[in-house]
């Protein structure tokens, strides 16, 4: 059965407020990234690990204003550290990747490609998966993964000096709670270089 020309008109109608508020939003999307280092402690009964991974962290701001973002990234990274356990004089060199998937908010100093603020920051929320692998100890069998919510949050800032070439730096900090066997709790810091 056709539809009425009135009902058509207004579909049309309809359809073309989409696609204008669509355009609209997509083009106030953007891609950003950092790279930098991330010192962790994870700890769980009887063990002990201290990591630094070098980072690299993508992030993709879904919604943008003139002073903030919302984003969603991927901060990975990867690197070596010391293993310890409580119940000996035992130690180890671990070897470890992060891929944490996080959303952000951002307000401020690169919250957005074109926000010029020297000051700003972020805080947010995602899940964490980071696999260890401890050899040279008597966890050299150890082969885990700790994964679970993590909550994150820090502070951004730049300078209007030239000399800076638009860069900015991120200092922050998260928490993950373990929800595998062993229950890792990690707490880590971070030091990025925007760009």
């Amino acid at each position: 059965m056709p539809l009425h020309p009135v009902f058509k008109k207004k579909i049309t109608v309809l359809f073309f407020l989409v696609c204008c508020l669509a355009g609209n939003r997509l083009s106030a999307q953007s891609f950003m990234h950092g790279y930098g280092a991330t010192i962790s402690v994870l700890s769980a009964p009887g063990i002990t690990l201290s990591q630094t991974n070098l980072c690299y962290f993508p992030r993709y701001n879904f919604i943008e204003n003139e002073n903030s973002s919302v984003s969603v990234g991927v901060p990975i990274g990867a690197g070596i550290g010391i293993s310890n356990n409580s119940y000996g004089d035992d130690a180890g060199i671990a070897f470890a990747f992060d891929l944490p998937a996080v959303v952000d908010y951002n307000i401020g100093c690169k919250s957005t490609p074109d926000n010029d603020h020297n000051f700003g920051g972020y805080f947010g929320a995602g899940f964490g998966y980071y696999k260890v692998f401890i050899s040279q100890s008597s966890y050299s069998d150890f082969r885990g993964a700790t994964y679970g919510p993590m909550a994150r949050a820090g502070v951004r800032f730049s300078s209007s000096n030239e000399g800076w070439n638009g860069l900015g730096i991120t200092i922050g900090m998260f928490y993950k709670k373990g929800l595998e066997k062993l229950k890792f709790n990690t707490v880590g810091f971070n030091i990025l270089i925007d760009m």
